[in-house]
C-alpha cells in the first residue's frame, strides 16, 4: 500500500495520504486518508481492477449524489490518486451493521431505529428513480454519533433496468449481489423494481431480530432453493421470544415471495416501523 502521495507523481496526487485500509472485498477496496488541501479525514473506495473499473466508479459517484440525504453516504468527488480513479467519500467512524451483529444483539428499539433510517435511506434513493440493489449488514454503517448511513451504491441502477446497474454485466448464471439478501424475482433475472430492495430490508430486519438469515443454508444453492421456491421463514418469535409479533408481521410482509404482496413503498415500510414503535412504548 502507497501511504507516501509525494511518490505518486500524478496530477492532484498530493491532495490525498492514504494512512490506512478500511476494507476490501470482493468489488474493491477503500482506505482511510487525509484531504491535505481541506485539512478533513475522508475514505478513498477504488474499484477492483478490470476493464470499465472508471467507468463503474463515474456511475457510483453519480447515483450517490442524486438522493442529497443524510443517510446516504456522501459523495465529494470523483479523483485520480495514483493514476487511478477513486471515489473520495466522508470518513464516517462507527462500526457496519454487520460487526455490531457480531458483537452482540440488537436490543428491539435500536432494531428499530435502525430499520426507519434505512427505510428513510430507501425512500430518498427510489424517489430519484434508482433502485440499491444490495442491501445487507455491512451496506448499513451505524456511526459514534448515532446516525446510520447506507454505503456502496456499485450495484445501483435504475428502476426498470434488467443488468446489475451500467457498471457491471451479469454473466450467465452470474449473482453479483449477496444471494442471502436479494429478492427472488431479482434471482430470475426481472428487472430492478423498489420492492426488490425492501425484501433485502426484511433480510436484514430478520437477521437484526433473530440473529440469522432467514433462509441461511449449509450450501448457496440450498440458500437459492429456498428463496425461488417461496419458502416462508421460521417466525421471528420462535427464534426471539422477546420480540413483539407486530415486527414479525412486518418482516414477513417485507419477505412475501411475490413482490405485490409485499409495502410497495419506502414510505409504507416507515409508517408501519412507527407503528411498531408506538406500540413497544
Amino acid at each position: 500500500m502507497v501511504t507516501d502521495t509525494t511518490r505518486l507523481g500524478a496530477p492532484g496526487g498530493r491532495r490525498y495520504k492514504i494512512v490506512g485500509t478500511l476494507g476490501a472485498g470482493g468489488m474493491g477496496t477503500v482506505y482511510d486518508a487525509i484531504d491535505m488541501r481541506l485539512r478533513r479525514p475522508v475514505a478513498l473506495k477504488f474499484a477492483r481492477r478490470h476493464v470499465g473499473a472508471s467507468k463503474q466508479l463515474a456511475w457510483e459517484a453519480a447515483v450517490m449524489a442524486l438522493p442529497r440525504d443524510a443517510r446516504v453516504c456522501e459523495v465529494y468527488d470523483l479523483a485520480k490518486f495514483g493514476g487511478r480513479t477513486c471515489l473520495v467519500l466522508e470518513r464516517l467512524v462507527g462500526e457496519s451493521l454487520a460487526a455490531r451483529l457480531l458483537r452482540c444483539p440488537v436490543s428491539t428499539s435500536e432494531l428499530l431505529a435502525i430499520a426507519a433510517h434505512v427505510a428513510g435511506a430507501l425512500d430518498a434513493v427510489h424517489r430519484v428513480g434508482l433502485v440499491h440493489q444490495d442491501i445487507k449488514p455491512s451496506n448499513i454503517f451505524l456511526t459514534l454519533d448515532g446516525s446510520v448511513k447506507v454505503l456502496d451504491f456499485g450495484l445501483t441502477t435504475i428502476a426498470g433496468d434488467s443488468s446489475d446497474g451500467p457498471g457491471w454485466r451479469r454473466a450467465p448464471g452470474r449473482i453479483t449481489c449477496s444471494p442471502n439478501y436479494v429478492a427472488p424475482e431479482r434471482l430470475c433475472g426481472s428487472r430492478a423494481d423498489f420492492r426488490s430492495d425492501l425484501y433485502s430490508l426484511g433480510v436484514v430486519l430478520y437477521e437484526m431480530a433473530t440473529g440469522w438469515p432467514p433462509f441461511s443454508a449449509d450450501s448457496l444453492e440450498e440458500v437459492l432453493s429456498n428463496v425461488l421456491a417461496g419458502h416462508h421463514p421460521r417466525a421471528v418469535q420462535s427464534m426471539a421470544p422477546e420480540r413483539p409479533a407486530a415486527l414479525d408481521r412486518v418482516i414477513r410482509t417485507l419477505l412475501a415471495p411475490k413482490a405485490g404482496d409485499r409495502y410497495q413503498s419506502a414510505t409504507e415500510v416507515a409508517r408501519a416501523l412507527r407503528a411498531v414503535r408506538n406500540r413497544c412504548h
